[in-house]
């Protein structure tokens, strides 16, 4: 049986006026958004998505029992964003990173992590620091050429840019990844307010440093804003103790996802990437690819006139003889 300890803490950071980052921590559900779009319609966008995650996985009638079912949880979430953004233009262009787990099933040790953005979620595990996520970003696919370092990655002009983000499309590509907790593992979700501000080894020398979740988590944030605190910063720190035994304390709690039928699967998402500007500027990225109606409906224009051309070279012979 899994047992958690949380610990969370968001700040505005030292440039920002509002912050537009949201989180969850229920039990078994823990996640941090990364709101974009002006007037205030980013803090919306990050708030339907936690909120929309959080009434999906605590509904009775639902049980998030795999990967492919929180990807759905998520997917529910994205259109909620989109739809409001239809109905409201001064909504219109807001979007939203995301990045947590979800215990998909207790008894037998199982989490899914998922993200979307270049928000991140890192595993402490036998005293080393990983990174279980892959930023959606365009700095992250010049890393993977080896255009640029990680650390020219955290300061790059284009940092900002996003190839990833709920509620910019009506369905939005979702990574997952399943594991399996093991006891005394560490899981941390935060904004890309922090891992802007502080490269891997400042934070693994937090954790050694801390000595609870919570003072993890405000540490990170106090290590982001002495770094220069440019974004939002949001951290959640969760612990777990994997145990044979349902023990309930103060602080602890066990996960139990209560045993339901799950809800239908939906049309799988479309997995086109796009780009999202995440500040006030505007550096010049390759354009957008079109959409596969756009292709299709290209494609039958172009037969169309093909069939009038030759009908039209037909007539003329006919008429010449």
């Amino acid at each position: 049986m899994i047992r958690t300890t949380c610990g969370a803490s968001t700040h505005v950071g030292q440039v920002r006026d509002g912050n537009e980052d949201n989180f969850v921590t229920i039990e078994g559900l823990y996640f941090v958004a990364d709101g974009m779009g002006g007037h205030s319609a980013g803090e919306v966008a990050s708030e339907i998505a936690v909120r929309i995650l959080q009434e999906v996985y605590t509904d009775p009638k639902v049980r998030v029992s795999s990967p492919g079912l929180l990807a759905d949880a998520i997917s529910t979430a994205n259109t909620a964003i989109f739809m409001e953004a239809m109905h409201d233009a001064s909504k219109t262009g807001m979007g939203t990173t995301l990045t947590g787990l979800a215990v998909t099933n207790a008894p037998d040790n199982q989490i899914v992590v998922a993200n979307v953005g270049d928000s991140r979620t890192y595993l402490w595990r036998h005293g080393e620091l990983r990174q279980v996520t892959k930023d959606h970003s365009h700095v992250q696919t010049l890393v993977d050429r080896g255009a640029i370092t990680r650390a020219e990655a955290r300061v790059h002009f284009q940092r900002n840019i996003v190839l990833r983000a709920m509620g910019i499309e009506s369905w939005v590509d979702i990574d997952t990844f399943p594991m399996t907790v093991e006891d005394g593992d560490r899981f941390i979700m935060c904004s890309d307010g922090l891992v802007d501000e502080a490269d891997d080894d400042e934070i693994e020398t937090e954790i050694r440093l801390s000595s609870s979740v919570q003072d993890l988590a405000d540490r990170l944030v106090d290590l982001a804003n002495r770094n220069g605190g440019r974004d939002n910063i949001t951290v959640i720190v969760v612990d777990f103790a994997v145990s044979n035994e349902a023990v309930k304390t103060d602080g602890e709690v066990v996960i139990a996802p209560p045993v339901v039928e799950p809800p239908t699967a939906t049309e799988p998402p479309i997995t086109e990437e796009i780009a999202v500007i995440t500040s006030g500027q505007t550096p010049d990225i390759a354009p957008l690819r079109p959409s596969r109606w756009f292709t299709v409906a290209t494609y039958a224009m172009w037969l169309a006139s093909a069939a009038i051309t030759a009908t039209v070279i037909i007539s003329a012979i006919t008429s010449s003889q």
